[in-house]
């Protein structure tokens, strides 16, 4: 056989074994789910994000790292962005099912939920993730008032009240909802292995922001 074509030969199969290793590690990348091959990074426990509807969300955790029997604290709250109130009309856009995050409980209309998913994911594959399955409150509550129809954004970085519409008359909220996650936050077989006696499985998780406008934030921390 000519040498040329030995050697054109060579040069093809090697194309094809270096295109056949990058097709699999984009693959991996994308559908391995990220509680299996772990995203290593120091993560925050404070993040914002400024929402184009004129308000600004803020998520923190009040540490990143938690045994499997320990809890991890996070808090969500938004405000207004600008150096005046911001009139935002409500809406039903969101980007989880409601069900599955924590909100306030007895307030109709709540505009913003927290929730938790096993894995590393950020805003921008948040949709690859699935919320984990929370023990929602249980109280006695009266009946709903008509959810607001809009909310008014005091314009302070360190305040998220929010004059709303309800009932045909006014009140003034504070936009903001804690979560403290361990195993007992988990209903019953919403993760394998937890709530059990060994705790949450250890791994990296993504607590999530969402509010009714479509808008999410999310943080991540690990348990080990």
């Amino acid at each position: 056989m000519d040498p040329d074509d030995v050697a054109y030969r060579k040069s093809v199969r090697n194309m094809v074994v270096v295109l056949a290793a990058i097709v699999i590690t984009v693959f991996a990348a994308i559908f391995i789910p990220p509680y299996l091959s772990p995203y290593h990074d120091v993560f925050q426990n404070s993040v914002i994000y400024d929402s184009p509807f004129g308000f600004t969300m803020h998520l923190t955790l009040n540490s990143t790292s938690a045994s499997p029997k320990g809890e991890v604290t996070l808090s969500g709250w938004l405000n207004s962005t600008y150096a005046n109130i911001q009139n935002v009309t409500a809406a039903d856009s969101w980007a989880f099912p409601q069900a599955s995050l924590w909100e306030r409980a007895c307030l109709n209309g709540w505009p913003i939920g927290i929730g938790v998913m096993q894995g590393h994911y950020t805003r921008d594959n948040y949709t690859l993730g699935t919320l984990l399955l929370l023990n929602q409150p249980q109280s006695a509550c009266p009946v709903n008032a008509s959810p607001p129809q809009y909310f008014l954004f005091y314009p302070s970085p360190h305040s998220s009240e929010a004059l709303v519409s309800v009932a045909g008359g006014h009140d003034l909220w504070l936009i903001q909802t804690d979560l403290s996650f361990g195993q007992n936050s988990l209903r019953q077989n919403a993760l394998p292995g937890a709530p059990g006696p060994k705790g949450l499985p250890q791994g990296v998780y993504t607590a999530v922001l969402a509010d009714e406008w479509g808008d999410v934030l999310t943080a991540n921390f690990q348990v080990s």
